[in-house]
């Protein structure tokens, strides 16, 4: 996974949103100063945009054309902050895929994790949460049973 983060001269957005592509050409993207100001210089925005895979010369100007389209602005004056990539960020999701998977693996045993729901923080999230609603129901099942 790897993330640009350009500096604007403004948010392009009227409101804090994470925007996904269809086409599939980023991952996703948001303007995280709108929901930590703080991140940029005032009178500027700062812009993140992750997309998957690694860097190369070439990215960069397609991720900027992708987020003049998605953004409605011209991106030329966005300034390249800095480009991190994470290796093996997101685990590999060959299709076929189920979307969730029970996390209970045998008795009083639990698995929690975005590897057991989609390859992302959400996904680790939702498992988590079924997880716990798992324990729960189990302990609920014990109790009434009497063990």
């Amino acid at each position: 996974m790897t993330t640009y983060y350009h500096v604007a001269p403004r948010s392009p957005l009227r409101e804090p949103t994470l925007l996904v592509d269809e086409r599939r050409r980023f991952v996703n993207t948001c303007v995280l100063s709108d929901v930590v100001p703080q991140l940029a210089p005032p009178g500027s925005a700062l812009v993140a945009t992750s997309v998957l895979g690694t860097d190369d010369d070439k990215r960069e100007t397609a991720v900027r054309e992708a987020m003049a389209e998605v953004y409605g602005t011209d991106t030329a004056g966005w300034d390249l902050l800095t480009t991190r990539t994470v290796p093996d960020a997101l685990p590999a999701m060959p299709p076929p895929q189920p979307l969730s998977r029970t996390t209970r693996v045998a008795r009083g045993r639990y698995v929690c994790g975005d590897h057991r729901a989609t390859g992302s923080v959400q996904g680790a999230l939702a498992s988590g949460a079924r997880a716990a609603r798992e324990v729960l129901r189990d302990l609920h099942r014990a109790r009434q049973s009497g063990g």
